[in-house]
Order: C-alpha cells, then sequence, then structure tokens
C-alpha cells in the first residue's frame, strides 16, 4: 500500500455541508426472497442498515454505496441485474437514511465505510462465501469507495467508481470562505494522495450527458489515479439518474468485464 497523509475530515463537520449533500429518507421495504437485512452497529447505539442480495458462495461480491438521495431498499429492482451478472451485491446505506440511526455527515460517511467493510469481511467468511470482493459507489458513495479502495488494497479485488468525482473541491472553497485557508489546503493535499495511492484495477463508468456531475469531473478523477489497470466507460447519451435506463446493456457489460474477466457473453445473450 502507498503511504498517505489520512485526510482530516472533521474539518467538514459543518452543517452548511452536511444540509447540502445528503437527503436522508426514512423508509423501509421487507427485502426479496432474494436478500436478507443486516445492521452494522458504528457505534454504541448507533447501527447501519445493509441489504444483501445473494447469488452464489463462489461469485464475487461488490460492497456497494449508493448516492445520496437513495436507500438501500431502492436496490431491490436493480440487483437482479447484479444476480444476473453472477454478482452477490451487499449495499449500504449511511446515517439517518432508512432503518439508520444517527444523522449524516462526511466524517461519520468515512468512518462508517470501515466498520461496514470490516462486518462485510465476517459476514462472507461464517457464510463460507469464497468469491473476489470489490468496492462500489455511485456519485456520493464514490467517497466511501474510493475511502475504502486506499486503506485495503489487499483485501480487495478492484473499485468501481460510477456518476462520481470523489471531489472535495466545492467543500475546501467552504473552508477557505471561513477563513481556514491552510487546513483547506493541507486537506485538498492529503485527499488527492489519497486518491494517488489506490493501486487497485478501477473502473470509471459515467453518463455522457451528466449535468449534476459532468464528465469532466469524471475525467479529472480519472487522471488524479496512478494506478495502470484503470478503465472509463462513457454511456452515450445518459445523465446522472437515468445512466441505467438508458445504458444498462453497456453498464453491465463493463461490470461483469471487471468483475469476472473479459470472455463472457453480453448480459443481454444470457
Amino acid at each position: 500500500m502507498k503511504m498517505f497523509q489520512p485526510p482530516d475530515y472533521s474539518l467538514l463537520d459543518m452543517p452548511e455541508i452536511s444540509t447540502s449533500i445528503f437527503y436522508p429518507q426514512r423508509e423501509w421495504t421487507p427485502p426479496p426472497p432474494f436478500a436478507s437485512d443486516y445492521s452494522v452497529e458504528v457505534e454504541p447505539g448507533v447501527e447501519i442498515g445493509c441489504r444483501f442480495y445473494e447469488h452464489d458462495p463462489e461469485s464475487p461480491t461488490i460492497l456497494f454505496f449508493h448516492g445520496n438521495g437513495e436507500i438501500v431498499y431502492h436496490y431491490d429492482y436493480t440487483a437482479p441485474f447484479y444476480l444476473k451478472s453472477g454478482i452477490n451485491l451487499f449495499v449500504a446505506d449511511y446515517r439517518g437514511y432508512g432503518t439508520s440511526g444517527g444523522s449524516p455527515s462526511i466524517p461519520a460517511m468515512m468512518s462508517d465505510a470501515h466498520v461496514i467493510f470490516r462486518t462485510l469481511k465476517e459476514v462472507l467468511l461464517e457464510k463460507g462465501f469464497s468469491g473476489k470482493l470489490f468496492i462500489m459507489g455511485r456519485s456520493m458513495g464514490c467517497h466511501s469507495a474510493v475511502e475504502l479502495a486506499a486503506y485495503y488494497p489487499e483485501d480487495l479485488s478492484g473499485l468501481i467508481a460510477e456518476s462520481g468525482s470523489a471531489s472535495v473541491s466545492r467543500w475546501v472553497d467552504l473552508l477557505i470562505s471561513q477563513g481556514k485557508a491552510e487546513a483547506a489546503a493541507e486537506l485538498e493535499r492529503d485527499h488527492i494522495e489519497k486518491i494517488q495511492s489506490i493501486s487497485l484495477p478501477t473502473l470509471v463508468m459515467h453518463g455522457e450527458m451528466d449535468t449534476m456531475i459532468p464528465l469532466a469531473r469524471a475525467l479529472e478523477f480519472y487522471e488524479t489515479l496512478t494506478t495502470k489497470d484503470k478503465t472509463l466507460e462513457t454511456i452515450p447519451g445518459a445523465g446522472h439518474n437515468d445512466i441505467l435506463l438508458i445504458g444498462w446493456q453497456q453498464y453491465f457489460d463493463a461490470v461483469r468485464r471487471f468483475t469476472h474477466g473479459p470472455d463472457l457473453p453480453n448480459i443481454a445473450e444470457l
């Protein structure tokens, strides 16, 4: 693992930031027959809700962190595509989302990801799952995914970043406006070095017409990565929230190739 100075994300524990990026929803539905729910205690009295969609113990597993306007049960509708692709999917919420306790913040999001990761490893071991483990983030979830990819390269087989950028630039600008320019510069430098430390194979997927997080920001993230094994998959005509609707076949073909290898039939042929 390449060494880096852990960024001090506690600087971003501000209401101005949390209320602008987190949109928690307190909703829950019973899991479908092919899924089961887990509660992960991230600190005394605070648990995070997760849902595990199981395909096969020998299949690869993806630990998935979703976007800021989603919750785990939304993935009841897309999980079947992962299962059809031969992938187990473990989706995690954030504090304040779904059945999860507490209130969301960036520092909590980062630290909770570590606890969720360790818990998933224990679950996979207990259940006898032997497939490779991948980390994936969509939109805001890319921050959690990048965090784990930097810290656990020996435990993971790859990183997938979808519709995100993992940039802290707009939050840094807020720190500067509050007269914290020196701390802001240090945070941004450490954050970039963390991204550059990632040695895992990485797949970056993004909609060509995304206006919420423009493709240019995904390209910036892609260029910041120093791993030599990286792939950029651009979905033509897709925006931020219709990337699966428009490019589902290209999307899942890319995920399948990344997790299983290149010599597989297209998902439409299954």
